[in-house]
């Protein structure tokens, strides 16, 4: 019989083995707890976007379903993801709704900072933007991409000028 000496009396090897096994078993049903939980999690956030996509079609539902969206992100205090971005800012563009859209666009901004750069975000805020007539936050939304663009551009061009100095040369 193998034993272990604790406060000096005798373990038995099942001993050790049964306490190994049931805290194994509880870590493990612990983190199947936690991606169960992560699960439901998702399967409600896809269906109150799935709620709100459908509100957001009819136009005279749009508002009701940023109330869903609102209370979803600040009443839960609920992180949306990127699908459920999108159809809020849709619902902003349906119901024409400027303000909330501009809202929208600044907790991405300041939540989802690696978000602000991803193409179909921008062209659905350019497309809220346009359809709310605000056109010069349309056009700020690609104004740092163009400029980058620029730049690399105006650079290219310097390079080859300098390479065809140093061959004249």
């Amino acid at each position: 019989m193998l034993s272990i000496f604790s406060f000096n009396r005798p373990v038995s090897f099942h001993s050790i083995f049964t306490l190994l096994t049931s805290t194994i078993r509880h870590s493990t049903s612990i983190s199947s707890d936690t991606k169960s939980n992560e699960d439901a999690e998702h399967h409600h956030r896809l269906a109150t976007t799935k709620r709100m996509r459908i509100l957001g079609l009819q136009s005279n539902q749009a508002r009701r379903a940023l109330s869903i969206y609102d209370d979803y992100v600040y009443q839960q205090k609920k992180l949306p993801d990127l699908r459920m971005l999108g159809v809020a800012i849709n619902c902003a563009m349906i119901a024409e709704d400027l303000a909330k859209g501009r809202e929208i666009h600044q907790f991405i901004e300041h939540n989802f900072p690696h978000l602000k750069d991803n193409l179909m975000l921008k062209q659905q805020l350019r497309y809220f933007y346009i359809k709310c007539n605000d056109k010069l936050s349309a056009d700020k939304l690609f104004q740092q991409t163009s400029t980058i663009k620029h730049t690399q551009q105006n650079q290219k061009q310097t390079i080859n000028l300098d390479s065809n100095q140093i061959d004249k040369n």
